[in-house]
């Protein structure tokens, strides 16, 4: 903690190897992969900063990986599949009619969301490739699509379920997952009613909350019940974007610096300067590493990715802690 109020906590480091601007990145387990519009993809990794995997794509908008496969929502309207090890493409995925900003998929369902500046989100079987569902009711761009097991007991959903949320720059809509066609959205929520008032990137729903920033503060909800839980204002800093949020901290940025947010106070308790980064307007060009930090430090888990965004000059710019602090 006093690392962090003393801003000594963390280190940057660049990763290195694109030739064209970097629109999309997706972390885990050690592992970022980065999409480009030089028509590649590449799978590091962080610890060495070695370049794991290279795979030529189409223009990526949006990445979603695991260890066999990686998902690619393109600016060419479509989504693809391809595996790691042989950069062959498994599927393609066409329908939209605009470029596909976000993706996410579930092996367990074998379902794959996408979100389109079309207005459109689509439910596609993700093995064959089919088109199961076109889900409408966005006037904006959809910018977001999250996929994530419900934790909580609610008026629509039980513990284990699984929910589609999906965000544009004024509103989150809860929708089912099922197969009927014309499904209904169950829920919109907006922080205004006459749409003065953007949602930030990027939505934050862990199964409990979903939490999104605005110009009026950060909004929390329950999930439960759709209230809303409370708003955090930060007086001191406008327009903060969120990149994570647990049960103790919150971690925040605006374009010069990343922030620390200490929950049980609100207040922000550090800041990390940030170089002259190219912040995309959906957030697909930066995200934060490592999560579990935010639930409370236990001496183990300040290791690692901490925050990432792309460059003007095609490199990644790395934000970890320090290896011995």
């Amino acid at each position: 903690m006093k690392q962090l109020e003393d801003h000594e906590a963390f280190e940057t480091s660049s990763l290195i190897g694109h030739s064209a601007r970097v629109y999309a990145l997706y972390y885990r387990d050690g592992l970022l992969c980065t999409g480009s519009d030089d028509l590649s993809a590449k799978l590091w990794d962080v610890s060495t900063g070695q370049c794991v995997y290279g795979i030529q794509t189409h223009t990526c908008a949006a990445v979603k990986f695991d260890e066999q496969k990686l998902v690619t929502g393109s600016f060419d309207n479509t989504v693809a599949c391809w595996e790691w090890s042989s950069g062959a493409r498994t599927q393609h995925f066409r329908g939209h009619t605009g470029a596909v900003f976000s993706v996410d998929y579930s092996d367990e369902l074998d379902i794959l969301v996408s979100g389109s500046a079309d207005f459109a989100v689509k439910v596609w079987a993700l093995s064959a490739g089919t088109c199961l569902n076109t889900l409408t009711g966005h006037t904006e761009w959809v910018t977001k699509v999250v996929l994530q097991k419900c934790k909580v007991k609610s008026l629509l959903h039980s513990p284990g379920d699984y929910i589609l949320l999906s965000a544009d720059k004024y509103e989150i809509k809860i929708w089912p997952i099922g197969r009927e066609i014309n499904c209904k959205c169950l829920k919109t929520l907006s922080v205004s009613e006459d749409r003065s008032i953007c949602l930030q990137p990027r939505l934050h729903f862990d199964g409990k909350y979903i939490v999104c920033s605005s110009a009026l503060g950060l909004y929390q909800w329950d999930f439960a019940s759709y209230d809303i839980l409370r708003v955090i204002k930060t007086p001191e800093v406008a327009n903060l974007a969120l990149l994570g949020f647990g049960d103790v901290f919150a971690l925040l940025f605006d374009n010069h610096y990343l922030y620390i947010m200490d929950l049980r106070t609100e207040s922000l308790i550090s800041r990390w300067p940030l170089p002259e980064y190219r912040k995309s307007k959906r957030g697909s060009s930066f995200l934060a590493g490592e999560a579990s930090w935010l639930n409370g430090l236990d001496g183990h888990n300040d290791t690692g990715l901490v925050f990432a965004t792309s460059m003007p000059d095609h490199s990644i710019h790395l934000v970890l802690w320090k290896e011995h602090g």
